[in-house]
C-alpha cells in the first residue's frame, strides 16, 4: 500500500469515527431529553416539558427512535392542551414541533406529516371561536403565512456549505501547478461533484 492509499484510508477513518461519536452522543441526547420531557409532564411543567421533547426531536439520527417520539411528545402535549382549555400551551406545543419539523426535515423524511400536523393545531387554537365564512378565510390565510415563513432546512445549509467548501477546494488545487497527476484528478472530481450537489440542491428547492 502506498503512501497517498494510507492516508487516503486514515482520513476515512478518521470521517467514520467522527460521525459514530457524533450519532452516539444524538441518540444519548434524544433520549435523555426525552425521560426529562416525561418528568416535567408528569410535575405538569409544560414549559419545560415542550423544551425537552423538541429537543429530543431535534436530536436527529437515521434509525434513532427519539426524533418521532419527541414530535408524537409534542403532539400529545398540544392535544391535551386543547382539550382543557389551555391555549398557551397548546401553541408553545404546536409551535415548537413545527419548528422542530422544518429543522430536521430532509428528502424521504417525515417532516411534511409532522409540519402539516403542528400548522393544524396552531390554526385551530387561533381560529377557536371564529365561525363562518369569514373563520374558513381566517384559517387560510393563517396557513398561507405559516408556508411563507418556511426557513431553509439544515440539511440544505449542510449540503451547500459542503459543495461550495468542495468547489473551492477542487479548483484551488487546479490553479496550483503540480506534477503528480492523481492530485489533479482529485481536484477535478472534488470541483465537479462539488458543483454537481449545488445545482441539485437548488433545483431541490
Amino acid at each position: 500500500m502506498t503512501g497517498f492509499a494510507r492516508g487516503v484510508l486514515l482520513a476515512i477513518l478518521a470521517v467514520v469515527s467522527v460521525v459514530a461519536v457524533a450519532m452516539a452522543r444524538e441518540i444519548s441526547i434524544g433520549r435523555d431529553a426525552l425521560a426529562a420531557a416525561d418528568a416535567a409532564a408528569a410535575k405538569s411543567d409544560w414549559p419545560m416539558a415542550i423544551a425537552h421533547a423538541r429537543a429530543a426531536a431535534e436530536a436527529l439520527v437515521p434509525g434513532s427512535p427519539w426524533p418521532v417520539r419527541g414530535l408524537r411528545r409534542l403532539y400529545a402535549i398540544g392535544h391535551d392542551a386543547e382539550a382543557r382549555g389551555d391555549e398557551e400551551t397548546g401553541l408553545l406545543a404546536y409551535g415548537a414541533m413545527r419548528t422542530a419539523a422544518l429543522e430536521t426535515r430532509a428528502p424521504g423524511g417525515g417532516g411534511a406529516y409532522w409540519r402539516a400536523a403542528a400548522e393544524d393545531g396552531l390554526v385551530r387554537i387561533a381560529t377557536v371561536g371564529t365561525n363562518g365564512g369569514g373563520g374558513s378565510a381566517k384559517r387560510e390565510s393563517m396557513l398561507a403565512a405559516l408556508y411563507n415563513t418556511e426557513p431553509p432546512a439544515t440539511w440544505t445549509l449542510a449540503v451547500l456549505a459542503g459543495s461550495v467548501l468542495a468547489m473551492l477546494g477542487g479548483l484551488a488545487r487546479l490553479a496550483w501547478p503540480s506534477e503528480k497527476s492523481r492530485f489533479t484528478r482529485i481536484a477535478q472530481i472534488a470541483a465537479a461533484a462539488g458543483f454537481a450537489a449545488y445545482a441539485i440542491v437548488l433545483l431541490l428547492n
